[in-house]
Protein backbone atom coordinates (compact mmCIF):
# COMPACT_ATOMS: atom_id res chain seq x y z
CA UNK A 1 0.00 0.00 0.00
CA UNK A 2 1.36 3.42 -0.99
CA UNK A 3 1.30 5.87 1.92
CA UNK A 4 1.76 9.63 1.62
CA UNK A 5 2.46 11.86 4.61
CA UNK A 6 0.99 15.34 4.38
CA UNK A 7 3.21 17.25 6.78
CA UNK A 8 6.51 16.09 8.24
CA UNK A 9 6.60 17.63 11.69
CA UNK A 10 7.71 15.93 14.90
CA UNK A 11 4.85 13.43 15.11
CA UNK A 12 4.92 12.43 11.45
CA UNK A 13 8.69 12.02 11.61
CA UNK A 14 8.38 9.87 14.75
CA UNK A 15 5.98 7.53 12.90
CA UNK A 16 8.14 7.44 9.79
CA UNK A 17 11.41 6.96 11.66
CA UNK A 18 9.95 4.31 13.95
CA UNK A 19 8.46 2.42 11.02
CA UNK A 20 11.67 2.59 9.00
CA UNK A 21 13.88 1.51 11.89
CA UNK A 22 11.67 -1.52 12.54
CA UNK A 23 11.44 -2.58 8.91
CA UNK A 24 7.73 -1.85 8.52
CA UNK A 25 8.06 0.63 5.67
CA UNK A 26 9.33 -0.04 2.18
CA UNK A 27 10.65 3.45 1.34
CA UNK A 28 9.61 2.97 -2.29
CA UNK A 29 5.99 2.81 -1.08
CA UNK A 30 6.18 5.97 1.05
CA UNK A 31 6.12 9.62 -0.02
CA UNK A 32 5.67 12.92 1.77
CA UNK A 33 4.91 16.58 1.30
CA UNK A 34 5.78 19.40 3.67
CA UNK A 35 5.73 23.15 3.18
CA UNK A 36 9.26 23.23 4.63
CA UNK A 37 11.11 21.93 1.59
CA UNK A 38 14.50 21.84 3.31
CA UNK A 39 13.08 19.70 6.13
CA UNK A 40 11.35 17.41 3.61
CA UNK A 41 14.52 17.00 1.56
CA UNK A 42 16.56 16.11 4.66
CA UNK A 43 14.01 13.50 5.78
CA UNK A 44 13.81 12.02 2.28
CA UNK A 45 17.61 11.72 2.12
CA UNK A 46 17.69 10.07 5.54
CA UNK A 47 14.89 7.55 4.95
CA UNK A 48 14.78 7.02 1.19
CA UNK A 49 11.13 8.09 0.80
CA UNK A 50 9.92 10.20 -2.13
CA UNK A 51 9.52 13.97 -1.60
CA UNK A 52 6.50 15.46 -3.35
CA UNK A 53 5.75 19.03 -4.39
CA UNK A 54 2.20 19.49 -3.10
CA UNK A 55 -0.77 17.94 -1.27
CA UNK A 56 -2.70 17.20 -4.47
CA UNK A 57 0.25 15.33 -5.97
CA UNK A 58 0.53 13.32 -2.75
CA UNK A 59 -3.16 12.41 -2.78
CA UNK A 60 -3.03 11.34 -6.42
CA UNK A 61 0.08 9.19 -5.80
CA UNK A 62 -1.09 7.42 -2.63
CA UNK A 63 -3.55 4.72 -1.68
CA UNK A 64 -3.62 6.13 1.86
CA UNK A 65 -3.00 9.72 2.92
CA UNK A 66 -1.73 10.43 6.43
CA UNK A 67 -2.82 13.93 7.42
CA UNK A 68 -0.19 15.25 9.81
CA UNK A 69 -0.56 19.02 9.52
CA UNK A 70 -1.64 21.42 12.25
CA UNK A 71 -5.37 21.23 13.03
CA UNK A 72 -5.93 24.87 12.04
CA UNK A 73 -4.85 24.23 8.42
CA UNK A 74 -6.65 20.91 7.85
CA UNK A 75 -9.52 22.50 5.93
CA UNK A 76 -7.20 24.44 3.61
CA UNK A 77 -5.02 21.39 2.92
CA UNK A 78 -8.02 19.13 2.27
CA UNK A 79 -9.48 21.75 -0.06
CA UNK A 80 -6.19 21.87 -1.98
CA UNK A 81 -6.28 18.09 -2.44
CA UNK A 82 -9.93 18.23 -3.49
CA UNK A 83 -11.24 15.35 -5.58
CA UNK A 84 -7.83 13.69 -5.57
CA UNK A 85 -8.97 12.28 -2.21
CA UNK A 86 -12.02 10.61 -3.70
CA UNK A 87 -11.84 6.88 -3.10
CA UNK A 88 -8.74 7.25 -0.93
CA UNK A 89 -8.14 6.22 2.67
CA UNK A 90 -7.47 9.25 4.88
CA UNK A 91 -5.69 8.59 8.17
CA UNK A 92 -5.64 11.78 10.24
CA UNK A 93 -3.56 12.45 13.35
CA UNK A 94 -4.75 16.06 13.71
CA UNK A 95 -6.09 16.65 17.22
CA UNK A 96 -9.75 17.53 17.35
CA UNK A 97 -10.51 16.35 13.82
CA UNK A 98 -12.74 13.43 14.67
CA UNK A 99 -14.00 10.92 12.14
CA UNK A 100 -17.35 12.70 11.93
CA UNK A 101 -15.75 16.13 11.54
CA UNK A 102 -13.37 14.93 8.83
CA UNK A 103 -16.14 13.29 6.83
CA UNK A 104 -17.88 16.66 6.61
CA UNK A 105 -15.04 18.18 4.54
CA UNK A 106 -13.86 15.16 2.53
CA UNK A 107 -15.24 13.80 -0.76
CA UNK A 108 -18.07 11.36 -0.11
CA UNK A 109 -16.04 8.43 -1.48
CA UNK A 110 -13.16 8.98 0.96
CA UNK A 111 -12.68 6.64 3.90
CA UNK A 112 -11.57 7.97 7.29
CA UNK A 113 -9.66 6.85 10.36
CA UNK A 114 -8.88 9.29 13.21
CA UNK A 115 -5.78 8.30 15.19
CA UNK A 116 -3.88 10.02 17.99
CA UNK A 117 -0.35 8.57 18.35
CA UNK A 118 2.47 9.85 20.55
CA UNK A 119 6.14 10.63 19.97
CA UNK A 120 7.56 7.46 21.65
CA UNK A 121 6.54 5.81 18.35
CA UNK A 122 10.03 6.84 17.25
CA UNK A 123 11.61 4.31 19.62
CA UNK A 124 9.01 1.57 19.21
CA UNK A 125 7.15 2.34 22.45
CA UNK A 126 4.29 4.46 21.15
CA UNK A 127 0.64 4.40 22.11
CA UNK A 128 -1.80 5.08 19.28
CA UNK A 129 -5.54 5.41 19.86
CA UNK A 130 -8.09 5.28 17.06
CA UNK A 131 -11.82 5.88 17.03
CA UNK A 132 -13.69 2.63 16.54
CA UNK A 133 -16.03 4.23 13.98
CA UNK A 134 -13.74 3.99 10.99
CA UNK A 135 -14.93 3.69 7.40
CA UNK A 136 -11.63 2.06 6.36
CA UNK A 137 -11.80 -1.23 4.56
CA UNK A 138 -10.61 -4.29 6.47
CA UNK A 139 -7.32 -4.18 4.55
CA UNK A 140 -6.79 -0.47 5.29
CA UNK A 141 -7.59 -0.85 8.98
CA UNK A 142 -5.25 -3.83 9.13
CA UNK A 143 -2.47 -1.75 7.56
CA UNK A 144 -2.96 1.07 10.08
CA UNK A 145 -3.09 -1.37 13.00
CA UNK A 146 0.05 -3.13 11.77
CA UNK A 147 1.89 0.18 11.38
CA UNK A 148 1.16 1.43 14.88
CA UNK A 149 1.64 -2.02 16.40
CA UNK A 150 5.11 -2.14 14.82
CA UNK A 151 6.07 1.09 16.62
CA UNK A 152 4.22 0.52 19.90
CA UNK A 153 0.64 -0.36 20.73
CA UNK A 154 -2.63 0.33 18.91
CA UNK A 155 -6.09 0.43 20.45
CA UNK A 156 -9.56 1.19 19.13
CA UNK A 157 -11.66 3.21 21.58
CA UNK A 158 -15.20 4.66 21.51
CA UNK A 159 -15.39 8.29 20.37
CA UNK A 160 -16.89 9.18 23.77
CA UNK A 161 -13.56 8.51 25.53
CA UNK A 162 -11.18 9.59 22.74
CA UNK A 163 -10.61 13.09 24.11
CA UNK A 164 -9.64 12.04 27.63
CA UNK A 165 -7.70 8.96 26.55
CA UNK A 166 -5.73 10.70 23.82
CA UNK A 167 -4.95 13.62 26.13
CA UNK A 168 -3.34 11.14 28.52
CA UNK A 169 -1.33 9.34 25.84
CA UNK A 170 -0.59 12.29 23.58
CA UNK A 171 0.36 14.86 26.23
CA UNK A 172 1.50 12.41 28.91
CA UNK A 173 5.05 11.97 27.56
CA UNK A 174 5.71 15.69 28.12
CA UNK A 175 4.54 15.38 31.73
CA UNK A 176 6.72 12.32 32.26
CA UNK A 177 9.75 14.11 30.80
CA UNK A 178 9.13 16.81 33.38
CA UNK A 179 8.99 14.16 36.12
CA UNK A 180 12.16 12.49 34.82
CA UNK A 181 13.94 15.84 34.86
CA UNK A 182 12.70 16.57 38.39
CA UNK A 183 13.73 13.14 39.70
CA UNK A 184 17.14 13.60 38.15
CA UNK A 185 17.44 17.08 39.69
CA UNK A 186 16.79 15.49 43.08
CA UNK A 187 19.58 13.00 42.50
CA UNK A 188 21.94 15.73 41.29
CA UNK A 189 21.18 17.63 44.50
CA UNK A 190 22.42 14.53 46.32
CA UNK A 191 25.65 14.55 44.31
CA UNK A 192 24.85 12.21 41.41
CA UNK A 193 26.36 13.31 38.05
CA UNK A 194 23.75 14.79 35.70
CA UNK A 195 24.08 12.26 32.85
CA UNK A 196 23.88 9.32 35.23
CA UNK A 197 20.90 10.88 37.01
CA UNK A 198 18.95 11.13 33.74
CA UNK A 199 19.75 7.52 32.85
CA UNK A 200 18.66 6.28 36.28
CA UNK A 201 15.44 8.33 36.26
CA UNK A 202 14.48 7.28 32.73
CA UNK A 203 15.08 3.58 33.37
CA UNK A 204 13.14 3.81 36.63
CA UNK A 205 10.13 5.21 34.76
CA UNK A 206 10.41 2.48 32.10
CA UNK A 207 10.61 -0.22 34.77
CA UNK A 208 7.67 1.14 36.74
CA UNK A 209 5.54 1.30 33.61
CA UNK A 210 6.36 -2.30 32.70
CA UNK A 211 5.49 -3.40 36.22
CA UNK A 212 2.01 -1.89 35.82
CA UNK A 213 1.50 -3.46 32.38
CA UNK A 214 2.92 -6.91 33.09
CA UNK A 215 2.16 -7.60 36.76
CA UNK A 216 -1.58 -6.97 36.54
CA UNK A 217 -1.42 -5.28 39.95
CA UNK A 218 -3.05 -1.96 40.79
CA UNK A 219 -0.56 0.96 40.76
CA UNK A 220 -1.47 1.65 44.38
CA UNK A 221 -0.55 -1.90 45.36
CA UNK A 222 2.76 -1.64 43.53
CA UNK A 223 3.43 1.61 45.36
CA UNK A 224 2.55 -0.02 48.69
CA UNK A 225 4.98 -2.85 47.95
CA UNK A 226 7.86 -0.35 47.87
CA UNK A 227 6.79 1.54 51.00
CA UNK A 228 8.06 -0.09 54.22
CA UNK A 229 6.48 1.18 57.47
CA UNK A 230 8.40 4.24 58.59
CA UNK A 231 10.79 3.79 55.67
CA UNK A 232 12.42 6.14 53.20
CA UNK A 233 9.95 5.67 50.34
CA UNK A 234 6.81 6.42 52.34
CA UNK A 235 8.47 9.58 53.58
CA UNK A 236 9.00 10.60 49.96
CA UNK A 237 5.39 9.72 49.13
CA UNK A 238 4.25 11.93 52.01
CA UNK A 239 6.38 14.79 50.66
CA UNK A 240 4.81 14.36 47.20
CA UNK A 241 1.29 14.30 48.61
CA UNK A 242 2.00 17.39 50.73
CA UNK A 243 3.02 19.23 47.56
CA UNK A 244 0.03 18.10 45.52
CA UNK A 245 1.81 15.98 42.91
CA UNK A 246 -1.21 13.73 42.39
CA UNK A 247 -3.58 16.69 42.02
CA UNK A 248 -1.15 18.43 39.68
CA UNK A 249 -1.08 15.43 37.33
CA UNK A 250 -4.88 15.24 37.27
CA UNK A 251 -5.09 18.99 36.66
CA UNK A 252 -2.62 18.70 33.76
CA UNK A 253 -4.79 16.14 31.98
CA UNK A 254 -7.90 18.24 32.64
CA UNK A 255 -6.27 21.43 31.36
CA UNK A 256 -4.97 19.74 28.22
CA UNK A 257 -8.25 18.00 27.42
CA UNK A 258 -10.09 21.29 26.98
CA UNK A 259 -8.04 22.05 23.87
CA UNK A 260 -7.88 18.52 22.49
Amino acid sequence: MKLAFIGMGNMAYAILKGGCDRGFFDPAQVAAYDINTARLRAVAEETGITPLTGPAEAAEWADMVLLAVKPNVIEAVVAEMGEALAGKAVLSIAAGWTTEKLRSILPEESRVLFVIPNTPCMVGEGMALAEDRSSFTEEELGYAASLFSAIGQFKLVPPSVMNGASTLTGCGPAYLYLIIEALADGAVYQGVPRKLAYELAAQTVIGAGKMVLESGLHPGELKDNVCSPGGTTIRGVRAMEDRGVRAAMMAAIDASSHNA
